[in-house]
């Protein structure tokens, strides 16, 4: 290969990987803009299940359980979501998330919040 030659494909590896972090980074901010969206409608289902409880004690109303149920099981679903969107973020951006919601190093062996093996 000439130098020609070489100075071409490093220029092209550069171009490739620059081409990868943007999609990283692109990537990324979509992950981060559903786990916003996703932390509004647990608001907005909190607020739900706090105007609930609150009728039922101060107004006399009776307490819907199966609305509080389905708010509950929604406030779970979105809150496993966010977890897996967070999980998937520090992959991208090379990190091990260990169970406790840490995120280490990616070559680290041990969590550096509680201990735990990874």
């Amino acid at each position: 290969m000439t130098t020609l030659e070489e100075v071409l494909f490093k220029a092209k590896e550069m171009a490739a990987a620059a081409g990868r972090k943007a999609l990283d980074v692109a990537d990324l901010a979509k992950m981060k803009m559903k786990v916003l969206d996703n932390e509004k409608a647990i608001d907005s289902a909190m607020e739900a299940l706090g105007h609930l409880l609150f009728d039922s004690r101060v107004e006399g109303a009776e307490l819907n359980e199966e609305l509080v149920n389905e708010l509950i099981a929604q406030i779970k679903e979105l809150e496993a979501a966010n977890d897996d969107l967070r999980a998937q973020m520090d992959n991208t951006r090379g990190r091990k998330t260990c169970e406790c919601g840490a995120a280490n190093a990616e070559d680290a062996a041990y969590c550096s919040k509680c201990g735990k093996a990874l």
